[in-house]
């Protein structure tokens, strides 16, 4: 997004359209009332109009985000995906553990256990 949008709101070609539209309404008020008041209305009204036009659109523009937010966020995931990486060890880990453990069980029930009489 340009500065200029970021400012006014609206980008340059809005804007010469406002102005150039403006300038005809102008003339336009001259040659119907001869003096410098239809002018002046015709001035203030196209002011308070843009002033409400650029309202409007800043409204809808998207919340910008600064660099340093950016570089929060990017920490904030690093952190996040060094916590995933670790989990997924320690699952592997588990995993491994889980199956040692089926096959000494799957030895124990193969291998039954004899027991010695008393001497």
């Amino acid at each position: 997004m340009s500065r200029f949008k970021r400012i006014f709101g609206l980008d340059g070609v809005d804007l010469m359209i406002h102005f150039g539209v403006t300038f005809f309404l102008m003339i336009l008020a001259e040659s119907a009332t001869r003096n410098e008041v239809g002018i002046a209305f015709v001035g203030a009204a196209s002011l308070v109009l843009l002033g409400v036009r650029r309202q409007l659109a800043l409204k809808r523009m998207p919340a910008e985000t600064t660099g340093e937010v950016a570089l929060e966020r990017l920490a904030d995931l690093d952190a996040r995906l060094n916590e995933v990486d670790m989990l997924h060890i320690r699952v592997q880990e588990l995993e491994e553990r889980l199956d040692f453990a089926e096959r000494l069980l799957a030895q124990a029930r193969a291998e039954p256990v004899r027991l010695e009489a008393p001497r």
